[in-house]
């Protein structure tokens, strides 16, 4: 699930005319790590004896020239050449839909994985590496309101499709999923135990989850090509399990690693561009041949239409999750958070500020404390070091925590390190006399900090840095 190798971002990718559509479908694939991972591995390729056209191996060149190659722009020629092998409705120079391509995509690569067959058992397809990476199962549960009989039915999938007409967030898109439906009127089923039609009630859940999980927010409003313009908030970390058949047990965590974004008033016009997380760990934003740097709180601010969560390779990382979370996620995730681990959240008081709190420590939340990610441990050093400085009289430059953009945008380029520092509020009295011991506490490993303590901490520093800068 991690990168093998690090390195800077890969090329990016020539629009030939009304392709904006594959280019973010085919950067978002080659930043997804395992299938990364698999494709410069050159393992299909070696053992590949299909005639003619293999997307797999397409993808395996393609991705192989991105991420290998020294160009700054790359031309997606064999993509566009073998279009109508990938699925019949596209045309080389006509527009197209995102998630139509990564469908149609997703299934010629699988198809590719099977030798070109479509016809073998459901167990047989789930070995492919496709199916590995991408499928999961979902469970359907349909009860008899009449005489509550029970039966229960899987499917696999490779993406989700959520509908955002009323939701304003992935979450409660999420919830929306997974909420009980009942079947009346022309949508009643025969049950087995009362032999004729009755109401029933529905429910669709996640059964066993993928390794990475694939969204599509429905923007279509209709068959006109109307679209749903509206925001739909979505978190860096998402937590899938409370929409799992199985709610009880250890947080499952994903990580956002790439998303697309549809611009246009319309379904049938406009332009598609992406944003990705290269092997270095940085955000990207990825317009077809440019590829410019960017921070996440631009990326957590998208109308997002296709969302790729990867899942986490260690819970450690949710030693770092409250210090990367934006104030407005960072309630919903702590209360999932204490929900799933069956904790007291204690009294909240203003939005974005933790009052006080009381949290029993599982064995899970010990091992995310005991061993957090050196990323995680970058935020609070600088943190520490940039107030230790201004409290101190010194003006020291510091390096920007990743994933934070802390430049200023009407600053001198040369400048911008020192004047983040130099801004930084004067610490508390009651955050200094606490500061020692938390010290003491980041070398121990034992003696992690406490993970919504860490969160109030970090939280604060920077929506004082943000009311400062607006000053």
């Amino acid at each position: 699930m991690d990168w093998q190798q690090r390195q800077r971002p890969g090329a990016g990718l020539c629009n030939l005319g009304s392709t904006c559509y594959i280019n973010v479908i085919l950067q978002c694939l080659t930043y997804t790590p395992p299938l990364a991972n698999y494709l410069l591995s050159r393992d299909h390729s070696q053992l590949c004896h299909q005639q003619g056209f293999c997307m797999m191996c397409i993808m395996e060149a393609h991705v192989r020239k991105v991420l290998c190659s020294s160009a700054n722009v790359i031309w997606p020629r064999a993509v566009v050449r073998d279009l109508k092998f990938i699925g019949e409705e596209f045309e080389p120079d006509m527009a197209g839909d995102a998630y139509e391509f990564l469908r149609c995509a997703l299934e010629a690569m699988q198809r590719a994985c099977l030798n070109g067959s479509s016809e073998v058992d459901i167990s047989s397809q789930t070995t492919t590496i496709i199916h590995q990476i991408f499928g999961g199962f979902l469970k359907s549960r349909v009860k008899c309101l009449r005489c509550q009989a029970v039966s229960d039915s899987y499917k696999a999938f490779l993406h989700v499709l959520l509908d955002i007409k009323a939701p304003s967030s992935l979450t409660k898109a999420l919830e929306n999923f997974v909420t009980p439906k009942n079947l009346d009127g022309k949508y009643c089923l025969k049950c087995s135990r009362c032999e004729k039609k009755v109401t029933a009630s529905k429910r669709v859940t996640v059964h066993r989850v993928p390794k990475v999980f694939t969204v599509c927010l429905e923007r279509a409003a209709d068959h006109t090509g109307r679209k749903i313009s509206k925001i739909v908030e979505y978190p860096e970390y998402l937590d899938l399990r409370p929409y799992m058949s199985d709610t009880a047990g250890e947080p499952l965590l994903y990580s956002l690693y790439a998303l697309v974004v549809h611009s246009g008033d319309t379904c049938l016009d406009g332009h598609f561009f992406c944003y990705t997380k290269a092997s270095n760990g940085q955000w990207y934003k990825m317009d077809d041949e440019s590829v410019d740097n960017c921070g996440i709180h631009a990326v957590l601010r998208q109308q997002a239409y296709l969302l790729f969560y990867a899942r986490c390779s260690d819970l450690k990382t949710g030693g770092m999750v409250a210090s990367s979370l934006t104030p407005s996620y960072a309630h919903s995730f702590l209360s999932q958070w204490g929900a799933s681990n069956d904790q007291a959240a204690g009294t909240y008081g203003q939005p974005g500020r933790i009052i006080s709190m009381h949290c029993q420590r599982t064995s899970a939340r010990e091992s995310i404390q005991s061993r957090s990610l050196q990323w995680g441990n970058d935020h609070c050093s600088w943190f520490m070091n940039s107030t230790d400085s201004n409290s101190a009289g010194r003006k020291r430059k510091r390096s920007t925590p990743p994933g934070h953009d802390h430049a200023v945008k009407d600053g001198a380029a040369s400048r911008p390190l020192s004047r983040s520092c130099q801004w930084a509020p004067v610490p508390s009295a009651t955050w200094v006399q606490h500061l020692p011991r938390q010290r003491e506490q980041g070398r121990s490993p034992q003696l992690g900090y406490n993970l919504r303590r860490r969160f109030v901490e970090i939280t604060d520093y920077h929506q004082s840095a943000k009311r400062r800068r607006k000053h």
